[in-house]
């Protein structure tokens, strides 16, 4: 009789055992696709020279951002041109050093574009100039 009612009774006990395996197989497949999942980017340095100093170099290119207007040089241009435009002058100019002076109210978007096109442009440095900084403007 026993042996008859045990095998009715039903399973209570929770089985883990798939779920760790479905668990370890999604951590193997992430770690191996995070890696082609990390953008491309550029290192940068932190200083311990005031910003104001960092950003003012004589030769290098600037570029302004303003209400969706693109300045390269004091000369308004397409957003689309920008990387190819930025190209040439660094060749032209022999200066690999690029500033960006995004205005106060310009969307945090629009400056991740440019600095995209900066950096594909070739840009070996890159200065951000805050409000209130005149980099190349002011000399």
């Amino acid at each position: 009789m026993q042996a008859g009612s045990q095998a009715e009774d039903p399973i209570t006990a929770i089985n883990v055992t798939p779920l760790v395996d479905v668990s370890l197989v999604l951590v193997i497949v992430f770690m191996i696709t995070m890696p082609f999942l990390v953008e491309k980017g550029m290192k940068i340095k932190s200083s311990e020279q005031k910003i104001v100093q960092a950003s003012s170099v004589d030769e290098a290119i600037l570029v302004e951002i303003s209400n969706k207007v693109i300045t390269l040089e004091g000369k308004e241009i397409a957003p689309e041109a920008l990387a190819g435009i930025l190209k040439k002058t660094m060749d032209d100019r022999n200066v690999y050093s690029v500033s960006v002076a995004p205005s106060p109210k310009t969307l945090h978007g629009d400056i991740i574009a440019v600095l995209d096109s900066v950096i594909t442009s070739g840009a070996q440095d890159l200065n951000l100039i805050g409000p209130g900084e005149t980099g190349n403007a002011g000399k």
